[in-house]
């Protein structure tokens, strides 16, 4: 297993951002610092369907990473899952930025990053 975790680290830390992205929103919304506008895309996405999805997409990436398995093609199942989720997120912090007034926040650089770089660990280690 720390065989595996070594071959797949970037995919261990993703899974852990995945993570702690659904941490963020948990904590924004039960703190109640987070209030988008309402009828937005993230007024949507900060509820506990989407929370739950990040959870599951964040094991099955984590599991990618600790086990390493190369049937019924899970890593293509993975890369794509988090690639949509990432996307999906982004998406929605830039519309909330737009809507808001701002140029970019934190969370949408953040979020594009992470998808920059699961797209270039797909294209260099395919």
């Amino acid at each position: 297993m720390i065989n595996n975790l070594r071959h797949n680290w970037l995919w261990g830390i993703t899974a852990l951002e995945t993570y702690a992205l659904a941490g963020f929103f948990i904590s924004t919304h039960s703190t109640g610092n987070f209030t988008p506008p309402p009828n937005s895309v993230l007024d949507m996405l900060d509820d506990p369907p989407f929370i739950f999805l990040l959870g599951v997409v964040g094991t099955i990436a984590l599991v990618y990473s600790l086990w390493n398995i190369q049937r019924f093609h899970y890593k293509t199942i993975m890369t794509a899952s988090l690639t949509f989720v990432w996307l999906l997120f982004l998406c929605g912090f830039v519309i909330h930025d737009q809507l808001r007034g701002n140029l970019l926040s934190i969370p949408s650089m953040y979020s594009f990053f992470v998808l920059i770089r699961i797209v270039l660990t797909v294209l260099i280690k395919g």
